[in-house]
């Protein structure tokens, strides 16, 4: 695919092209290493995963190693889960502002979760669908960093799941992403599949 652009120089080259990339053991290395390197972008392909609360794209990955932006929609459901075989740390979005001087100041700080080692779970355990909008937020933006099992080729954390589901669109991803698991009456275990 070839994409033409209307003027040379819109698009700048990325800051990470030509860089190492280093070996990291852990999850938390990534996700330090990550944000210390400014937050490079550099999508490995251009999926977009889409589920019953939320939508996805990789922002990076390095072998087992990926962040992925998470847009968690208005009223989610957020059952009690887990991530078999993925360590995951979660961490919501800063927010910014420009102010009247035009200088740009954090107006929200938001730490890294400790790590989700498989195994743990995690989310709140409920379900805000049907719930007025102005009673729970407006969905919010979440960075997740993973560390993927050796073997397993990574797509999306939603897809590597015990837990209720969110939904069928949830459970017909985890189909599609994860052969062999176990997916029915609402509830899947990725446990073992490939």
């Amino acid at each position: 695919m070839t994409i033409k652009m209307a003027k040379p120089g819109v698009f700048s080259a990325n800051p990470m092209r030509g860089h190492a990339v280093p070996h990291w053991e852990t999850v938390r290395e990534f996700c330090e290493w990550w944000n210390a390197a400014n937050r490079p972008i550099a999508p490995p392909d251009e999926v977009v995963n889409l589920s019953d609360d939320a939508t996805s794209f990789c922002l990076f990955r390095s072998g087992q190693f990926q962040v992925e932006l998470y847009l968690i929609h208005p009223c989610p459901n957020l059952p009690i889960h887990g991530h078999p075989d993925v360590d995951v740390i979660k961490m919501r979005l800063d927010t910014w502002a420009v102010d009247d001087a035009g200088q740009l100041k954090q107006t929200t700080y938001r730490e890294a979760s400790e790590t989700l080692v498989t195994g743990e779970t995690h989310g709140a355990g409920v379900n805000f669908k049907g719930v007025a909008r102005d009673v729970v937020n407006g969905g919010f933006g979440l960075l997740a960093f993973q560390k993927w099992k050796d073997g397993l080729t990574p797509t999306t954390v939603a897809a590597r799941w015990k837990g209720p589901t969110v939904g069928p669109m949830q459970e017909d991803l985890i189909r599609r992403l994860t052969p062999g698991a176990t997916v029915m009456d609402g509830y899947a275990d990725t446990t073992g599949a490939s």
